[in-house]
């Protein structure tokens, strides 16, 4: 027989000692402080992002469907009417062909639609706008400080890999230097600290003690612990101050120059240099820049704007600091000139006014969220030549093949003119009329009947223009030779097309304008 069990007596006990309460009154922080901690903690962003990435070495498709998260922040920028608005900034490579991109505020559910509305592949930095109002309210925008110290001690607030809710990790500053931003492979200042950066950091701001962002995550390094990297706040309001001069983000401004440091004595002194002289020397001067005609080949920058060129190519910096000489021409913009003491054949040039540009080299590293440009002729597909498509080659691997080692040699040439491209042959769709190429891939295209195709547009044109009854393509390297039969061409073309359901036979697009598309249907 089962006995019923005593009553035990109530005892009463505070729900809270195991469920915090979600309600206002009360959430509501002890003090002002505490007040503005949650201020800006809320201002942290978890960034979900869709990707549809296309494939570089199959132009006219795309990858399969990625998602990622990553972090973000509430800014306020200025318009060009001196209006203020509210945007969220994060990483560009977080958003990178972002096909649906939606931002969730801190303890909330609900995610918003959101939409690129500037993107610097350069800078690894992109500012999103969310039209529902809604979820702007009670959004405060965080505000900038000052570039930190070595040692001074930061926080890096975001969502990383691991967990859903908000982390904060506290590091030091370990120094500041020219470092590459693996988005588009370009060299800027940027901020080393002793705080991991896992996935999912990316974009979140790094604070100092007074909660002001001094910087951006953006990458760590793979391999090292407890070492993240950084965008500076120099670099990250140059950028915002570039969208209001311009309407739209232009880019970070050089010479346009090749140098070579200057750290021998005789050879110093072959070049005129006295002793006290310190610089560096041209090697060469890009076609396509602003200081084309006034940069010789060897001469020897001495001062820029009246601070001293070090044999190494620095400049002071900081107390104890030196940084490379690009680090003080990325603060200027397109169209400013810098003042330059130069050395030319032993005779001393002061004050020279040299402007500075944007410069693009030869192979880009990105397309702007756009897909890959490309042609295909009687089945031979061709591209442009990028980072990416290198990438997806795994170029810079241990061991490759001669024709990439042969691409991989044109990465950092600049261009001629603005528009040129370099052209590759990325691989032949087999069709019994171009049987023996339908193995060729990865080679440049050099020629078309003896005359250099500049670009994908320029190689469409000569195509256009050629009344000959052959096609001669030469090919780069080891001498490649196609012959195409131009009467039957267009007929392969839209066979090939149709077999391998390719809508449009090409997609072409300029260097000057990355954003212009030209598309047209197969066989029109």
């Amino acid at each position: 027989m089962v006995k019923p069990c005593k009553a035990r007596a109530h005892v009463e006990r505070d729900v809270k000692a195991f469920w915090p309460s979600a309600t206002e009154d009360d959430a509501k922080p002890d003090g002002e402080d505490d007040y503005d901690l949650r201020n800006v903690l809320d201002s942290i962003l978890k960034i979900h992002c869709t990707h549809s990435e296309p494939d570089f070495l199959i132009p006219w498709q795309r990858q399969h469907q990625s998602t990622s998260t990553s972090s973000g922040f509430v800014i306020e920028i200025g318009t060009e009417g001196g209006e203020k608005k509210r945007r969220v900034m994060t990483n560009a490579h977080s958003v990178d062909y972002g096909s649906i991109i939606q931002v969730q505020r801190r303890g909330q559910s609900e995610k918003y639609q959101a939409r690129i509305e500037a993107q610097a592949n350069e800078c690894d930095l992109a500012l999103l706008e969310v039209e529902d109002e809604s979820f702007w309210e009670g959004l405060e925008p965080l505000n900038f400080g000052d570039l930190p110290m070595l040692q001074d001690e930061v926080e890096v607030l975001g969502y990383p890999t691991g967990g859903d809710s908000l982390s904060v990790t506290k590091g030091v500053v370990s120094r500041i230097e020219l470092q590459e931003y693996t988005q588009a492979t370009s060299f800027l200042l940027a901020m080393q600290i002793d705080a991991a950066i896992n996935s999912g950091n990316s974009g979140g701001p790094v604070v100092n003690e007074d909660r002001k962002i001094v910087g951006v995550a953006f990458q760590g390094l793979e391999g090292a612990e407890n070492i993240g990297y950084v965008v500076p706040v120099t670099v990250v309001q140059h950028f915002l101050e570039d969208i209001q001069r311009h309407g739209r983000y232009t880019g970070f401004c050089t010479f346009g120059i090749s140098y070579y440091m200057l750290e021998n004595a005789s050879f110093r002194r072959s070049l005129g240099m006295k002793d006290g002289m310190s610089g560096v020397r041209i090697g060469s001067v890009d076609p396509t820049a602003a200081s084309l005609n006034i940069l010789q080949k060897n001469d020897v920058i001495l001062e820029i704007d009246g601070i001293s060129l070090g044999n190494d190519g620095k400049v002071p910096y900081r107390p104890g600091e030196r940084v490379a000489m690009n680090c003080y021409l990325h603060t200027k913009f397109d169209g400013d000139f810098v003042s330059v003491k130069l050395l030319r054949d032993g005779e001393i040039f002061e004050n020279v006014r040299v402007p500075v540009s944007i410069q693009r080299r030869l192979v880009p590293a990105h397309f702007q969220n756009q897909p890959p440009p490309y042609v295909v002729v009687a089945g031979l597909v061709f591209t442009v030549l990028s980072i990416p498509y290198l990438y997806a080659y795994d170029a810079w691997a241990d061991y490759v093949s001669d024709k990439i080692c042969y691409l991989l040699n044109h990465v950092d040439k600049p261009l001629e003119k603005s528009t040129d491209q370099m052209i590759v042959l990325t691989q032949v769709l087999a069709h019994p009329k171009n049987l023996g190429y339908d193995k060729l891939q990865d080679l440049h295209l050099k020629k078309i009947n003896g005359k250099d195709v500049k670009s994908l547009q320029h190689f469409r044109q000569l195509l256009s223009d050629c009344q000959d009854e052959y096609i001669r393509l030469e090919l780069a390297p080891d001498d490649y030779c196609i012959v195409l039969e131009r009467a039957s061409m267009d007929q392969i073309t839209k066979e090939v097309c149709e077999e391998h359901f390719i809508s449009k036979d090409y997609v072409l697009r300029s260097n000057a304008d990355s954003s212009a598309i030209d598309c047209t249907v197969n066989g029109s």
